[in-house]
């Protein structure tokens, strides 16, 4: 199953085009495939413009809507975000962050999504140069170019990612979020988790509001946008445990229960397997020279 989670305000938001976005749903996916995705939408409960529970029952799919208060609005986002992912269905595999402007735009893309069998996986339309900005993805010129490299990006994320790193950045970029992570997840381990998807939406909102250029003021000085931030370094660091908690997870599996002895040769067998054989001989020597660094540490 697909998990679609957004924040949506029609109040005062011309760009606020969700009937269209859930319209294009029903033209693009078969009656299998709208078993297979669901909507959690938050809204404001200071938005009175915000459409009946009798306008989501036209629709054969799954809808779940949540009200409380705006808070910092566009900043708040992250921590919407976060709540939305807890009330999904336990049987999800992936999220599409999104918003209320996009629109789906090619039939498919649904089945697609969930064939692929990765645990661990960053969905994307194009596969952005995430190695030009190893070592150096801290410094402002570069994170200026990394943060907006992937385009007009609505990311598909596999739910483990989302367990393994416990939130959605610190922030209300989720795309900006993801970029950096997997940059870091590539310079400290040389791994890659980008999947490309032909494109199947767009987005018909305007890309001049406060809510792309990150105008509103915020307390939250983790927040990262096309323009600016984060004027807090330590986001960096927080982002570098995310990404090893994940390298960690994809090396000894997910599994919380402990494993019998016999276990052991499947789970190696599973991690030989897990990537290309031309890159085992390297990815031995890495592990041994962690090794060796943690008994001498």
């Amino acid at each position: 199953m697909i998990s679609v989670l957004f924040c949506s305000r029609v109040k005062d938001n011309p760009d606020s085009q969700l009937p269209r976005m859930l319209d294009s749903v029903m033209e693009h996916t078969t009656p299998a495939e709208r078993d297979q995705i669901e909507f959690l939408i938050k809204y404001d409960d200071d938005d009175d413009a915000r459409p009946p529970n009798s306008f989501f029952d036209r629709y054969p799919f799954r809808i779940r809507t949540f009200v409380w208060s705006r808070g910092e609005g566009r900043h708040s986002l992250h921590h919407a975000q976060e709540y939305l992912f807890a009330q999904r269905n336990p049987a999800s595999r992936f999220c599409l962050m999104t918003a209320d402007d996009f629109v789906f735009t090619r039939s498919g893309f649904v089945s697609e999504i969930l064939a692929i069998p990765d645990e661990f996986c960053i969905i994307g339309l194009n596969r952005p140069p995430i190695e030009a900005y190893a070592g150096v993805y801290e410094q402002e010129e570069m994170v200026r170019q990394w943060v907006v490299s992937f385009g007009a990006w609505s990311p598909v994320i596999s739910t483990r990612v989302i367990e393994v790193c416990q939130n959605f950045g610190w922030q209300a970029n989720v795309d900006s979020w993801l970029m950096g992570l997997s940059v870091v997840l590539y310079d400290l381990y040389g791994v890659v988790i980008w999947k490309t998807l032909p494109s199947f939406y767009g987005r018909g909102g305007s890309y001049s509001r406060p809510a792309s250029t990150g105008a509103d003021h915020t307390y939250n000085n983790m927040e990262l946008t096309n323009n600016v931030g984060p004027l807090n370094k330590y986001w960096f660091e927080l982002v570098r445990r995310q990404a090893r908690n994940l390298y960690l997870n994809m090396e000894h599996g997910t599994n919380l229960h402990r494993q019998s002895w016999g276990a052991t040769p499947r789970r190696v067998w599973r991690k030989v397997r897990a990537q290309p054989l031309r890159r085992l001989p390297a990815r031995v020597l890495r592990k041994l020279s962690y090794n060796i660094a943690t008994l001498f540490a």
